[in-house]
């Protein structure tokens, strides 16, 4: 039964009418004591025990309010703190919000005690949504701002270990069919990874796959640097499309809220994943010649610029190559220019056995080539020219019944040289080189 608005106040009241009602009962329970009756009946007497009635009422009343009052005011003022901290869902949520900050002690055994046991699972409970939103919030702001792929799986694969208490993982990439390992840490022979029946298990599923190894068997040398007591493989997939997969391991076995988490975090994973794949997609074809695969030219000069650098930076050799088809105009027109294109699809794959690794080859024009021979100074570069010279002039390109040879000139610009201080001034010397090795007759190698 409510009389006023306010629990206390009612309190109050019926304390009040209580002492009341005890006051005016007081004096016939002295009558069974033998109390004489001109000493009770009085109006004095009565008004004397309303009043010590109501005295006490007052004093439970107090009472009342000093140990209970005090406990709920304390829970209100938490669960106001606690609704100011949502209110204002501000980066430091988590650090205000805290069972540390928010909880309230426990000291009774009664409703009160279960009241403040529930506010504070209440507060652990918000706390840890709040963390998990954090740290949600900060991995979608690092997955957003990476779009280099090799750049997003090494900072991808550090936040997952540190979010989900692992000990070491990878992160493993397709492509072609293939699986290539973007990013490790504390993983023995990462690039065997592809390989390992664990991981192709996990690719075959196309899910979850979780793997628990017995305490005390040492495995050291079968994925990680470390005896791992757990592995989960998490197969990144979007829009049914299987990206790669993650594989994370763990020294002791995982929590269920980082197995939980990890899972959560599959789709905003598979999206950056899929942006960052597409971007180096993109990026691959506009840096390559849509007939030959190799490096366009406005892309093969960037290379040239950072191969120039580099030598300066180090002070080492840089050599350049350009080569040109000689008559490729007789062999377009004769031919046709499908078998032109045939004929320098098989010179740029001969050029490729011919130079290095490391070597970069670049399509300059049409029927021209530039080599990047990083390293290299006039001798060897030369050595490498002549060496494509002959392995081009040995190579018949077959047409239906004919045979078909052809020969290249080929012009050779070195540095450090005191004449050459950028890249077109490299490039103007290779040019300079070839034109006088078709001056010379073509089909021969010239030094700048």
């Amino acid at each position: 039964m409510r009389l006023t608005k306010k629990v206390f106040t009612d309190l109050t009241i019926f304390m009040l009418l209580l002492g009341v009602v005890v006051g005016i009962t007081f004096p016939f329970f002295l009558v069974l004591l033998n109390v004489p009756r001109n000493l009770i009946f009085r109006l004095s007497f009565f008004l004397a025990c309303v009043a010590a009635g109501m005295l006490l009422a007052g004093l439970n009343i107090a009472l009342a309010r000093r140990t209970v009052g005090t406990r709920i005011r304390l829970l209100s003022r938490k669960m106001k703190h606690v609704e100011g901290i949502l209110a204002d869902m501000g980066g430091d949520s988590c650090a205000r919000c805290t069972p540390d900050h928010c909880s309230i002690s426990v000291d009774s055994e009664d409703e009160l005690g279960e009241s403040a046991e529930s506010f504070n699972r209440l507060i652990q409970t918000l706390s840890e949504v709040l963390q998990d939103q954090s740290d949600l919030q900060r991995l979608s702001e690092m997955l957003t701002a990476h779009l280099e792929l090799d750049t997003l799986a090494d900072e991808t694969l550090r936040s997952l270990i540190r979010l989900t208490g692992s000990s070491g993982g990878a992160i493993l990439v397709e492509g072609g069919g293939e699986l290539s390992v973007c990013a490790s840490l504390a993983i023995q022979n990462p690039q065997a990874l592809d390989k390992n029946p664990l991981i192709v298990q996990a690719v075959r599923q196309r899910e979850r796959y979780m793997i628990q190894f017995p305490e005390g068997i040492a495995l050291n040398g079968l994925i990680a640097d470390f005896s791992p007591r757990e592995l989960i493989l998490e197969p990144l997939i979007y829009k049914q499309v299987l990206l790669g997969v993650l594989m994370l391991a763990s020294s002791a076995p995982f929590a269920i809220k980082a197995t939980e988490r990890l899972r959560s975090y599959g789709p905003i994973l598979a999206m950056a994943f899929h942006n960052a794949i597409t971007h180096q997609q993109m990026q691959r074809l506009a840096a390559l010649d849509s007939l030959t695969g190799i490096y366009n030219r406005r892309f093969g000069f960037n290379r040239i610029q950072e191969e120039l650098s580099r030598a300066v930076r180090t002070n080492t050799a840089l050599s350049l190559i350009m080569l040109d088809i000689d008559h490729f105009k007789v062999i377009n027109d004769t031919y046709g220019h499908l078998v032109g294109d045939k004929i320098i699809l098989s010179i740029v794959r001969t050029i490729s056995q011919a130079v290095r690794e490391g070597d970069v080859l670049i399509r300059y024009g049409g029927e021209e080539f530039l080599c990047v021979l990083p390293g290299a100074g006039q001798y060897d570069a030369n050595l490498v020219a002549e060496r494509i010279r002959i392995m081009i002039s040995d190579t018949v390109v077959r047409n239906e019944e004919q045979e078909i040879r052809v020969t290249v000139s080929l012009g050779v610009a070195s540095c450090p040289n005191d004449r050459i201080a950028d890249v077109q001034q490299l490039v103007s010397f290779a040019d300079d080189a070839l034109y006088s090795a078709k001056n010379a007759g073509r089909n021969c190698v010239v030094c700048a």
